[in-house]
């Protein structure tokens, strides 16, 4: 059967962002792509543009972060499908407080002061009081001239906590990237696979990732091909490097899960993934640049990193 989706399409939307690399080659002898995921949760707050900026300096490949939708039907930049009061505080005197996402509206959830704390998983993680949940309007806006990749996940609500139109979602988010242009930048990642089948009904342009392929039970191509995904994430426990290499050959990009752990990331590169998600860029592309210095663990062509 013909590939899926053609390694060159890969190419063109990467060529604005990595000068010139591809799926084919990210995977290669110069390292897989590197995803700072929530912008580089472990270094910076999660979600937010002091964290994106951060993975932007460093030069990370790829801006991965997570979309909600408010009670006013605006999407926020925010991973909780219930506002996390661990670290996100209510400005003194808002009479706001931690709920579901969904059941607040956008000027209520920027009453939140995201910065000054942080989950205990980040113990390292620098402080920035007053960091407000970023809209995904001013998100796009403020990287669409960065080289990086744009890789949003939409998150529905928890059991209990609203009910959002899977494809009102998606319509949502599609029209934002279409207004700023951002096709070729932006991939959409969802556990929701309506909303994943919804964005390819809306704009076949916009490339999607599926999330939890394992709990299908199915061969992954045959997962792919029916939702039209061009991307998935993989644990190691679920493809090991020959199925990889069927899927990449098969115009499939392949994903790790968030890895944080040297180990982790070495064994993910060996078995030849296109893009390692992690809370810490700077110490993976510092690892990296390491290998470089040294016999890779993988074949292949790759062109140099920026």
């Amino acid at each position: 059967m013909a590939p899926m989706f053609s390694m060159g399409m890969w190419g063109a939307a990467l060529a604005g962002a990595l000068l010139a690399a591809t799926p084919a080659s990210a995977g290669g002898a110069d390292g897989p792509l590197v995803v700072a995921h929530r912008g580089g949760a472990a270094l910076m707050p999660e979600n937010t543009f002091p964290a994106f900026d951060h993975a932007v300096r460093l030069g990370a490949d790829v801006l991965e972060f997570d979309l909600g939708l408010s009670a006013d039907d605006k999407l926020i930049v925010t991973h909780d499908s219930s506002v996390n009061g661990t670290f996100c505080t209510a400005d003194p005197g808002s009479g706001v407080m931690p709920a579901p996402v969904h059941s607040l509206t956008l000027a209520q959830l920027q009453r939140f002061d995201c910065g000054a704390k942080h989950r205990a998983l980040y113990p390292n993680q620098r402080a920035v009081p007053g960091t407000r949940m970023p809209t995904f309007d001013r998100l796009l806006a403020r990287y669409k001239n960065s080289k990086a990749l744009l890789f949003g996940e939409i998150k529905m609500p928890d059991a209990g906590e609203g009910d959002v139109d899977p494809l009102l979602f998606a319509r949502l988010v599609e029209a934002e990237v279409r207004r700023y242009r951002l096709e070729d930048r932006f991939i959409l990642q969802s556990a929701d696979w309506r909303t994943i089948d919804a964005m390819h009904a809306l704009n076949p342009r916009i490339r999607t990732c599926l999330l939890y392929v394992w709990r299908a039970k199915g061969d992954p191509l045959d997962i792919a091909r029916q939702h039209h995904a061009t991307c998935m994430l993989l644990r190691m426990q679920d493809a090991d490097a020959a199925e990889v290499a069927r899927l990449r050959a098969a115009g499939v990009m392949v994903v790790s899960e968030v890895i944080d752990d040297p180990k982790d990331w070495e064994a993910y590169r060996a078995r030849g993934d296109d893009a390692l998600f992690t809370n810490d860029p700077a110490g993976l592309m510092k690892a990296l640049d390491s290998d470089r210095e040294r016999p890779s663990l993988s074949s292949g062509m790759s062109p140099p990193r920026h």
